[in-house]
């Protein structure tokens, strides 16, 4: 193991660590400050208490606490179940305006059902929905993804100021690649966890976690892996000949990539010059491991792949840019 390499990756998983706890702490003062409407409701009561003639009625039903809110000039009725811990079914009927609406919608945790009929709009709340895991997944991925790319110029930041100590090291080069190409994996891995635990735990304070897994599989799970490291070992062959100016490839990788992702997919076919340009973006795209990071869980599928598809050309590429590093690295010279 290359001990400098541990040292690098283990003060930006300590700095990773900092930020990660501060956003706990902002959830949890979040947490704190509407710690009111979380528990009885208040965010809807505040809104028609203030109406001339509504009536509030608390009452406990079936061990779990009711608030039902009436105004009978208005023909609404609000019946809040608040079942502890951020959990509450929240049924609203009032007058329908406009025309009718039949459907729903989930947000997170939150399940929105809306019907009409006889002149009255129903809307059904539920705050206690699983929430699909793979926005875990997610967000999991997006932190590999920043730490990959703080990572993502080991052999760079040894050709600048100090190779001739590193050629001095008593092993090989391809050795020494490698174990500082492991390091980096590693480390990459441990903050997609860390990211993974902070996600839950804020989650936690606002309500007991629940997870619905019907979207993530194998494949799934390996697409939010391979893509950091494939990225990882993207920018590790584009810059690990380079003795100055890796930050800039780096810095620029992100919005160079998305940005030729998206060219890619312009609809520039129809005139000869549109095709010309349309294939050229297409094919770069095509070797941008950035190019394959959209996910449709509902369709299965990624930048018109199915998943299991893309885990295996971010495999391809992450093994030929990660070769490509490593013999670069043997080829380096010190001057």
């Amino acid at each position: 193991m290359n001990y400098a390499e541990f040292l690098r990756v283990r003060n930006c998983l300590r700095i990773f660590a900092i930020v990660l706890a501060g956003l706990i702490a902002l959830a949890a003062i979040v947490r704190i400050s509407v710690a009111n409407q979380l528990n009885d409701g208040a965010f809807i009561i505040n809104r028609v208490s203030n109406e001339p003639g509504t009536k509030i009625a608390h009452s406990v039903v079936d061990g779990h606490q009711r608030t039902t809110i009436t105004n009978e000039r208005e023909k609404t009725t609000i019946v809040i179940d608040d079942y502890g811990y951020g959990r509450r079914q929240i049924r609203i009927v009032e007058p329908l305006t406009g025309n009718g609406v039949t459907g729903h919608q989930r947000v997170g945790s939150m399940h929105f059902e809306e019907s009409s009929s006889g002149g009255m709009n129903t809307i059904f709340i539920r705050t206690d929905e699983a929430v699909n895991f793979v926005i875990f997944l997610a967000i999991s991925g997006v932190a590999m993804m920043i730490i990959a790319t703080i990572l993502g110029a080991p052999f760079a930041n040894e050709n600048k100021d100090h190779l001739e100590i590193a050629l001095l090291k008593p092993v090989t080069r391809t050795r020494y690649a490698l174990g500082v190409i492991g390091v980096d994996v590693a480390g990459i891995l441990v903050a997609g966890m860390m990211a993974l635990v902070a996600a839950i735990v804020s989650q936690a304070m606002f309500e007991l976690p629940e997870f619905d897994f019907s979207f993530v599989d194998a494949s799934t799970v390996a697409l939010a892996v391979v893509l950091p490291l494939a990225w990882y070992a993207f920018l590790n062959a584009s810059t690990a000949s380079l003795k100055r100016g890796s930050g800039a490839v780096v810095g620029f990788s992100w919005p160079a990539g998305f940005a030729l992702a998206g060219l890619a997919e312009l609809p520039l076919q129809g005139t000869p010059v549109g095709n010309v340009f349309h294939a050229i973006f297409w094919s770069v795209s095509r070797v941008i491991p950035l190019s394959y990071s959209e996910l449709n869980v509902e369709h299965g599928s990624v930048s018109g792949y199915p998943i299991p598809t893309r885990v295996e050309i971010l495999c391809v590429l992450m093994l030929i840019y990660g070769a490509l590093a490593v013999m670069q690295w043997r080829r380096v010279e010190a001057s």
